[in-house]
């Protein structure tokens, strides 16, 4: 058993290695091949990987570290001091210089960027991370959704620095 000093979970060492190659590449399949689980072929590995998602210790390792994952990014952030409006308003000048020298690649690939920042796309890994959660809310039976609503209203605390966005 391996146990995360970071939130008490144990998990074995073949779940501790599908969780990082989850997190790593976003793909339960490929992850669960990874961390050395055997399977014949994908169709078995695909249903064997989707139960260990399911899995309340794996499945809250992984948003455990999710979380962890973006309290650093905005760490990252403030010290450099990167919005989103700062991002858009580079995009912008890259924009306009990249339509002044003709490169339409360039223009189009900015224009998604920020799409993507004002949330106008989605990212395939963000729509399968929600259907994963959903469908471990459907497998849970009454009492352990009462159980994971009571611990939600009472979550562990998570240190951290906020900063308001205008």
């Amino acid at each position: 058993m391996v146990e995360n000093d970071d939130d008490n979970i144990r998990l074995t060492a073949k779940q501790e290695r599908f969780v990082e190659a989850y997190l790593g590449n976003g793909n339960a399949t490929e992850a669960y091949k990874i961390a050395g689980y055997k399977a014949k072929n994908d169709n078995v590995a695909a249903p064997e990987s989707s139960k260990l998602l399911r899995n309340p210790k794996v499945s809250q390792a992984i948003t455990r570290r999710k979380v962890g994952n973006l309290a650093e990014k905005q760490k990252k952030q403030d010290k450099y001091e990167i919005t989103q409006d700062w991002l858009i308003s580079q995009l912008i000048t890259t924009i306009e210089d990249a339509r002044a020298d003709k490169q339409h690649n360039t223009v189009r690939n900015s224009l998604v960027d920020i799409g993507k920042l004002v949330g106008l796309y989605f990212d395939k890994k963000e729509i399968n991370t929600q259907l994963s959660i959903d469908a471990n809310l459907t497998s849970l039976d009454t009492g352990e959704l009462l159980k994971a609503l009571q611990q939600a209203r009472q979550p562990d605390a998570i240190e951290g620095e906020f900063k308001k966005i205008n």
